[in-house]
């Protein structure tokens, strides 16, 4: 009896407890002008203080809304009071996504990916990749599925990235409404992104909740019932009847009075509502969300993109801005020489092209007066495209101005700078080094599969190219010998056999090729070819005799044969304004500013400067091959082209386009 007596106590402190702290009364619901009101019909001996107490109701705010109960109720009476959830009472957050699961990246490793490259895209550190996929740590096979873990600090509040896969029939509105976020600032997240390249399987960054932060106060017209009145009933009333006469809405009267009968002397609660004007805090919400050409336009604004002619069907104008890093070096002078030639031979084309000269000179002696120098003339001139010379230590400054006005910056030069990964706003013109070597070991495999690959000297841990092309599938087992062991070699007269050069010094690499040439003499019969590294553009010129009687191959990021036809017109043509040849370099600094002018100026004169949709150049490239692919959708570009250049027994040199 005493246990009983107990558990007795206890639910009665647990009823009373519940409505003390105002939660669910589980009672009846109604909806009235858009908003929910629970109904309670009085009891004997209710009162609307009781009432509240019982359910941690507002007493003044139930007598405001039952003003013709009083606070002596009738039994049946019915009490109404708002049901209020978290939007009635929290502006801004309506919305708000609460993630409690972070689904994982599924990456499918492509060309020149690394453990160390999806760090820096996806954000996540090293060991966290390695412990997610253990096999990683001896590196990354093509086409394979590395599990990418999802940073869950900061998702919720938008000062981090959910990574978010595009599903078959998403589109950009439904993706912000979801996670509470705007078309505008998924665009900012994912430059990469517009209404023409929405791919289903691709990653979006997403600033989930962002949206809550976006505030802005706005004058509404609010309807609300002010308060429920009382009606007794006559004895030929209707709905209709009642409705006209105590002007409301008809609807409303009957989901006041659900289940209750209209007859003579019934009590009917009539809702007052009034509409009043009002000053909310609502999360800004942009119209044009809604409408294609509204996205398109939000989309232009975002790229910073200005209106194409109605006639020509080119942009008005194209403006280069060139930052040099040194005005004294013939690096830099050639380089500027390149592109103000290639700019006077489109001098006649349908539209306007502006450039401007500026010298980051004196930045590290005197850095912040230098700085807001030249981001004051790089406001001032307006560029659609930013190209630095430097070529180590690309200038965070500029990188940071890039970012901040939406223009892309070229990096010419610097071949080892990470930037492209993670930034938008740059274009890393010469082929990354990991994608280089990656191409090129792709095309050799797939040009030479059937050869016998032979590598030659001592392997150099820096080789990066070499390390690419063993680690592919070849029919059989590679051999490794010195350049005196070559001479010693049994060749099969059916046989077909690749030859690879270690060396990099020009009397090794002669003597190499002397050694294979006389191993190809003794042995007519055998195919016998010769693979360089990248760096033997360098000692090319001086042994082409011996590189083409050993058919010799080598990747190179650059090429300009000064002996072709093409290259002797530029000869000319730079000879014709300067009065003089360009610098013999590696590379051609002249050529590459002249290849760069001819690759962008027209493709952003045609395209209304959105480099999403860059066309290719109007000429053939002279010495860099050009094209332009983003890191996912929100990194930068990149130039995944590369050249293979062969001098052939004929004594013609071969530029073989390896591009994407």
């Amino acid at each position: 009896m005493k246990k009983y007596t107990l558990s007795v106590a206890a639910a009665i402190c647990v009823f009373f407890s519940s409505g003390a702290y105002g939660q669910d009364p589980m009672l009846p619901v109604v909806t009235i002008a858009g908003k929910q009101y629970y109904v309670y019909e009085a009891k004997k001996g209710d009162s609307l203080y009781g009432i509240s107490n019982r359910f941690g109701w507002n007493l003044d705010r139930l007598l405001e809304l039952n003003p013709s109960v009083g606070h002596k109720v009738q039994k049946g009476a019915k009490i109404y009071f708002p049901k209020e959830s978290k939007s009635d009472s929290d502006a801004g957050s309506s919305d708000y996504v609460s993630m409690e699961t972070y689904p994982v990246i599924r990456h499918i490793v492509k060309k020149g990916d690394s453990v160390y490259s999806l760090s820096k895209i996806y954000g996540i550190p090293v060991e966290k990749i390695y412990a997610y996929n253990p096999s990683s740590r001896n590196g990354l096979k093509r086409g394979e599925v590395i599990t990418i873990p999802q940073e869950s600090a900061g998702i919720n509040d938008g000062s981090s990235f959910l990574y978010y896969t595009i599903r078959q029939g998403d589109t950009l509105s439904e993706i912000a409404d979801s996670y509470n976020t705007s078309v505008e600032q998924l665009l900012r997240d994912n430059k990469g992104v517009s209404e023409n390249n929405f791919q289903t399987g691709d990653l979006l960054r997403v600033r989930v909740n962002s949206n809550r932060d976006n505030i802005v106060k706005t004058e509404v017209d609010e309807t609300h019932v002010d308060h429920i009145d009382s009606y007794k009933a006559e004895k030929n009333d209707t709905w209709e009847s009642l409705a006209e006469k105590t002007g409301t809405d008809v609807e409303e009267l009957k989901e006041a009075n659900a289940g209750t009968e209209l007859k003579k002397n019934a009590v009917i609660s009539v809702p007052v509502v009034v509409t009043t004007t009002v000053e909310k805090e609502v999360e800004a919400y942009d119209e044009r969300e809604n409408s294609l050409d509204g996205r398109r336009d939000i989309y232009k604004e975002v790229h910073m993109l200005g209106d194409v002619d109605s006639v020509s069907g080119l942009a008005p104008g194209v403006s280069v801005a060139l930052v040099i890093e040194d005005p004294m070096s013939k690096r830099d002078n050639e380089f500027t020489r390149g592109m103000l030639l290639a700019i006077d031979r489109l001098k006649d084309s349908p539209y306007k092209i502006r450039v401007a000269v500026m010298s980051s000179e004196g930045i590290a002696s005197d850095s912040v007066k230098t700085v807001e120098t030249l981001r004051g003339r790089l406001d001032d001139f307006k560029a659609d495209i930013i190209v630095a010379t430097n070529e180590r230590n690309f200038p965070e400054w500029l990188v940071e101005y890039g970012e901040d006005n939406g223009t892309e910056i070229v990096n010419v030069f610097d071949v080892k700078s990470e930037l492209y990964m993670d930034n938008p706003s740059i274009i890393h013109l010469l082929t990354p080094s990991a994608y280089f070597s990656d191409e090129v070991a792709d095309w050799t495999e797939s040009g030479f599969r059937d050869y016998r690959l032979v590598m030659v000297g001592k392997s150099d841990a820096d080789d990066a190219f070499a390390e690419a092309i063993l680690a592919r599938d070849w029919a059989s087992a590679p051999l490794r010998v010195s350049v005196e062991e070559i001479a010693d070699m049994t060749l099969d007269d059916n046989g077909k056999y690749l030859f690879y050069g270690y060396p990099v010094a020009k009397d090794e690499v002669s003597a190499m090729l002397a050694t294979v040439n006389a191993l190809k003499e003794n042995n007519p019969l055998p195919t016998v070819k010769v693979m360089g590294r990248p760096s033997w553009i360098t000692i090319a010129e001086g042994l082409r005799e011996q590189f083409a009687k050993a058919d010799v191959y080598f990747p190179s990021r650059f090429f300009f044969d000064h002996t072709g036809a093409a290259g002797k017109a530029f000869i000319a043509d730079y000879s014709a304004s300067y009065g003089h040849g360009p610098i013999r370099s590696f590379p051609t600094y002249a050529v590459v500013g002249y290849d760069l002018v001819n690759y962008f100026v027209p493709g952003l004169a045609a395209n209304d400067g959105d480099f999403n949709v860059m066309l290719s150049g109007s000429v053939d490239e002279l010495q860099t091959p050009l094209s332009l692919e983003r890191v996912g959708n929100w990194g930068g570009f990149f130039n995944p082209s590369a050249y293979i250049i062969r001098f052939t027994p004929f004594g013609d040199i071969e530029k073989i386009l390896i591009r994407k």
